[in-house]
């Protein structure tokens, strides 16, 4: 007769937070900083750039600043920047004239070409930071699109929303958020002497429970091998608040579904929290080897 074997393979971090230092950085007091040196990370959907000052420009006797986004894989974006009264003009090329991106103005309700601004004291909060008197800018562009841009005097863009929720958000660089952040903790494994310590502890407690619970339960082995895939997300109070499945073996539907409800009965966890010790939810990824001898 066939047995069926579980092994918890691996723990991956979809998702991890923590305060940075980014978030009190300033380039000053405008809301569209330009400067050489200013650098920044910011997401955008699925992908991630880096956004930079790296030198001046002069056109027709203005001074610009080049403003480069660059994503990596070979794409990047210059934008021409220039800072007067503290509005900031973006040059078209193709153009030769200026449009205005940011009226940095604070007072409610006035508007330009593609913007207008909705708020001077408005606030969001991301998974790095708690901003708060920002200037929240609702855009509105020739082919229908609208965005909610919120600026942070001294840093910038810091967040983008549109119909669909979050488009972007300013992020650490990677030293600055793993430095920072208190990692997701099994109950018991939070008092080991670092981070690394810490999730190694959680993903072995994670595997004892999982595996001790299937010894205990009478499954019908799969029809082949497999490696099952779950994606879990765990709230700020440390409860487990969705599980899903993402995958699936040949036969091996019964399986599947009660490895879901182990994973869905694990018990609370010390949930990630910033720098600040605000928690945070998070996701993770449980890959679950499964093999038939």
């Amino acid at each position: 007769m066939k047995r069926t074997t579980f092994l918890l393979l691996a723990i991956f971090p979809i998702l991890t937070f923590g305060q940075s230092d980014f978030c009190d950085k300033s380039f000053g007091e405008s809301y569209f900083p330009l400067e050489i040196g200013f650098k920044k990370n910011i997401t955008w959907g699925n992908a991630f750039y880096v956004e930079k000052v790296t030198e001046k420009k002069e056109i027709y006797g203005k001074e610009y600043y080049m403003y480069v986004q660059d994503f990596g894989n070979g794409t990047v974006y210059d934008l021409l920047l220039r800072n007067q009264n503290d509005t900031i003009y973006m040059y078209d090329e193709v153009k030769k004239k200026d449009n205005i991106l940011l009226i940095a103005i604070p007072e409610k309700g006035i508007k330009w070409e593609t913007g207008k601004i909705d708020q001077i004291e408005g606030s969001f909060e991301t998974p790095y930071c708690n901003y708060e008197n920002l200037l929240v800018v609702e855009n509105k562009y020739s082919n229908g699109a609208k965005e909610t841009r919120y600026y942070k005097k001294g840093l910038g863009l810091v967040a983008i929303t549109g119909n669909k929720g979050i488009k972007g958000i300013c992020l650490p660089n990677k030293e600055e958020a793993e430095s920072l952040v208190q990692p997701l903790s099994f109950v018991g494994c939070e008092n080991e002497s670092d981070k690394s310590k810490i999730t190694e502890c959680t993903l072995k407690s994670i595997h004892s429970y999982v595996i001790d619970k299937l010894k205990a339960t009478n499954i019908k082995p799969p029809k082949e091998d497999g490696i099952l895939k779950y994606r879990v997300s765990i709230a700020k109070t440390g409860d487990i608040s969705n599980v899903k499945s993402l995958n699936s073996i040949s036969g091996g539907n019964q399986t599947r579904k009660t490895i879901q409800k182990i994973i869905e009965s694990l018990p609370k966890f010390i949930p990630t929290k910033t720098a600040d010790k605000k928690a945070v939810g998070t996701n993770i990824e449980l890959s679950i080897p499964i093999k038939t001898k």
